[in-house]
């Protein structure tokens, strides 16, 4: 065993150029070992020729009259007869075009921004839809290297940080790699298959990715002050020596988005975010509850029936108990736990009247009363619920912004995405949204056909195209 050198990583595709051009040359060279003359026989034949060539005497001498030799005889000195054609067979030829379109494929693929972004699109999609990465990728993609860390916040408290990045010290130039912070939304998301695949993917492909978690979002809890840490691993990211900072986007899965616009619309890094892409998540926190306490969304100008799951109404009634004396705040979050149960009779009576509204709203129990139970709603529910949501802050981000959602979403409905587009094209601020069918939330869902994959899967091809060519 041996250290290896710490050399440089070329790029994905110097590397794929490398194997196709060893693919095509190796067996052309081979073939023109087997066809070419040796030097030794050339020169032979050459020599041989020239001396047949002078005029021979009797004697046999040149100058003298050549002695008849039958037609039907043999020279065991007869020259080496080459072929009369020296044309290269169709398969040398065909082999030298593949290997001269190789070579200018490598180069638009390495040198150019669009060539770049379209390979690791190819590359990245395949373990985007899958629990694993793709074969391409695991033959050409980079090692990764996985560490986990805890920093100080002033604000945030710890700050959790597993950073998963490529194996190799530098690039191949070095400041030039992509990075990304991810916000996986509320929970402890970390173990995730889906997002550790994502992580590893990325990474693979020669990006530098940090997902982000406080005390907080792993205890369910949307704070405005969490986005304090966003910005704080963004300025670690951008002082990093491998990696670009004006390459560094902020991606929020589900109520992560709120917390990847909030960084994304500070003044320490508002103008070095290269991109916000958010998916499955909410635009305002208000319409979510309404939508939530009626079961129903107003999509093109008609009412969908929508069943929420429980999640997203545990996550509010943890955030909503962070403003409640404290034993409303059990009594509200024993209620939305996973296995909660309803309040009783005497548990109700003994909320406020704002807290009684927000649980009913929660629980979706009193369809007919939505209107009042969200006027009953105290001011301090009403500004923190604006204060978390992403419409507060969309006019102050100027990164483009990238908006992913399923249409068939049981946590945050896809009217949420649809509201926040609409925002955007008000303020022309640069964006591109997709819907999908193919996601439970943010997560592939399992036993899809092939045409369910291929119909959504050039949508997502599209997205990742654009997000890549801003660090390409």
């Amino acid at each position: 065993m041996y250290a290896r050198p710490p050399l440089c990583s070329p790029p994905l595709s110097c590397r794929l150029l490398v194997g196709a051009w060893q693919a095509c040359w190796l067996p052309l060279a081979r073939a023109k070992a087997r066809l070419a003359l040796s030097a030794d026989q050339l020169a032979c034949f050459q020599s041989e020729a020239s001396f047949a060539s002078a005029p021979l005497l009797p004697g046999g001498l040149p100058g003298q009259a050549a002695s008849p030799v039958p037609p039907h005889s043999t020279r065991s000195d007869a020259p080496f007869a080459p072929a009369t054609s020296q044309r290269p067979p169709w398969g040398r030829r065909v082999a030298q075009a593949l290997l001269i379109v190789l070579t200018l494929l490598g180069f638009l693929l390495s040198l150019t921004p669009w060539g770049r972004a379209s390979l690791r699109t190819g590359l990245l999609l395949p373990a985007l839809l899958s629990v694993s990465q793709g074969p391409a990728l695991r033959l050409f993609g980079e090692p990764v290297r996985f560490s986990r860390t805890t920093l100080a916040s002033a604000t945030a408290g710890p700050v959790y940080l597993d950073l998963y990045a490529p194996d190799d010290a530098t690039p191949l130039i070095p400041g030039r790699r992509q990075a990304v912070v991810v916000i996986a939304g509320l929970g402890d998301n970390r173990a995730d298959v889906q997002l550790v695949n994502f992580a590893r993917a990325l990474a693979s492909d020669g990006m530098v990715v940090a997902i982000v978690g406080t005390p907080a979002l792993f205890d369910f809890v949307l704070r405005r002050e969490d986005s304090v840490a966003v910005v704080q691993v963004f300025e670690l990211l951008a002082h990093h020596r491998d990696v670009d900072p004006a390459h560094i986007g902020l991606v929020g899965f589900s109520a992560g988005n709120a917390l990847a616009c909030f960084a994304a619309a500070d003044p320490r890094i508002r103008h070095q975010v290269a991109f916000v892409l958010s998916f499955g998540g909410f635009f305002e926190a208000m319409t979510l509850l309404e939508a939530i306490a009626t079961h129903q969304l107003q999509v093109d100008d008609h009412t969908q029936l929508w069943i929420p799951y429980y999640v997203p109404l545990q996550a509010l009634a943890h955030t909503l108990s962070t403003i409640l004396p404290p034993h409303e705040a059990a009594l509200l979050r024993s209620a939305f736990a996973q296995n909660g149960r309803p309040l009783t009779s005497r548990e109700l009576s003994q909320l406020s009247p704002s807290t009684r509204a927000a649980y009913h709203l929660l629980a979706g129990d009193q369809p007919q009363q939505v209107a009042a139970n969200l006027a009953a709603l105290s001011p301090q529910m009403r500004a923190l619920l604006a204060q978390l949501s992403p419409a507060g802050v969309v006019a102050e981000i100027e990164a483009p912004i990238f908006l992913l959602h399923d249409r068939s979403d049981a946590y945050v409905p896809f009217t949420e995405t649809r509201a926040f587009a609409a925002a955007l094209q008000r303020l022309h601020h640069p964006y591109d949204m997709a819907e999908f069918g193919i996601f439970q939330h943010v997560e592939v869902r399992s036993g899809l056909s092939p045409l369910q994959l291929l119909g959504d899967s050039s949508r997502l091809a599209t997205i990742i195209w654009k997000i890549t060519l801003v660090g390409s």
